[in-house]
């Protein structure tokens, strides 16, 4: 609750610096974005295999001089691994489902009237729920232990968007983040729509 607290004061800080640097508020937009999100580190990448699936609602206010606040929430899922070792004295199985839930905001600048270019900043919480199989011995039932772990962290990346209509908006964007006890990298790649309504 208190790196919620945290994010949204932050979020808040850059919306009030926003509005004073930029001299003025526009009319806000609310919308929804669907993306594919690939995992780009090889940490990430043996718990999740590519491509995920985003889903989220975002709101942008526009600012004079080119300059627009993102205030977003994005959910990440991505498809199961698996990862099995096989010559082992007791071979053992691991399925893992990686889950993110982020909260955030990007700053953009409009080049032009196609063209923006920013940086995100977002909260994230990582979910990788695990079943772990071991076979103690030929002929006898495997043993499982399932479970799910969760960690709260920041992420921050570059953002490139292209306007295609006036409600239609394509997006392009890197995500350095971390998750696991070890704080393993684990940045993504995504690609993805814009809808404003």
């Amino acid at each position: 609750m208190a790196r919620l607290q945290r994010c949204l004061s932050l979020v808040g800080l850059v919306a009030t610096a926003g509005l004073q640097a930029a001299g003025g508020l526009g009319a806000g937009q609310l919308g929804a974005q669907a993306a594919l999100v690939f995992p780009a580190s090889p940490d990430l990448r043996l718990t999740a295999d590519m491509p995920g699936l985003s889903l989220g609602l975002h709101g942008t206010w526009a600012f004079a001089g080119g300059h627009e606040l993102r205030p977003r929430l994005d959910y990440a899922a991505f498809l199961g691994q698996n990862q099995t070792t096989s010559g082992a004295v007791t071979p053992q199985s691991l399925d893992t489902r990686v889950r993110s839930l982020a909260l955030g905001a990007d700053y953009l600048y409009r080049l032009d009237d196609r063209w923006a270019v920013g940086v995100g900043l977002q909260e994230l919480r990582w979910s990788v729920a695990s079943t772990n199989r071991v076979s103690p011995t030929p002929g006898l039932a495997a043993v499982s232990v399932s479970g799910t772990a969760h960690w709260w962290r920041l992420g921050l990346g570059p953002v490139l968007t292209c306007r295609l209509s006036k409600h239609v908006e394509a997006e392009v964007r890197y995500l350095v983040s971390h998750y696991g006890q070890e704080n393993q990298p684990a940045n993504t790649a995504s690609y993805g729509l814009l809808w404003r309504f």
